[in-house]
This record gives C-alpha cells, structure tokens and sequence, in this order.
C-alpha cells in the first residue's frame, strides 16, 4: 500500500512553488502523481510515498514553510 498526502495552495498557479514542493517532497522519497486544477479557487498537488515515515517527514517539512498540506493517509493497494 502507498501513503499519499495533498498539497493545496490558492490560484494562480505558481511553477515556481511547484518545484520548491516537488524537491521537498524528493527529499523525502516522494514524487507528485496527480495534479488537480479543476477547482476554481485551488490547486491541488497529491504526491505518493512508500512509507508513512517517509509521508509524515515531508509532510511536516512542507507544514513548516507554510504550505496546506492533508495527510498522510493510505492509498491503494501495493
């Protein structure tokens, strides 16, 4: 089973902010699978991890540069 977690942020979009949350998470063995810009307010970004160790230490590392962040939580089967 994968853990996920979500990384939310408001409209407009910003690639810049997306590599600052993609090298965080590839710190920590993560790697963003989906990217949801339906809403018309937010930015979603859900990025999969191995392990929940791995999940809640990225997680916390995105928390502390005050990103949005839901999670973590398991997803799918392994």
């Amino acid at each position: 089973m994968s853990v996920m977690i979500e990384v939310y942020y408001h409209k407009p979009s910003d690639p810049r902010r997306e590599t600052v949350i993609s090298e965080c998470l590839a710190g920590h063995r993560g790697i963003v699978t989906y990217r949801e810009d339906d809403s018309n307010e937010t930015i979603c970004l859900t990025a999969e991890f191995h392990t929940r160790q791995d999940a809640q230490a990225a997680s916390t590392a995105l928390r502390a540069i005050g990103e949005h962040v839901e999670g973590p939580s398991d997803y799918g089967e392994n």
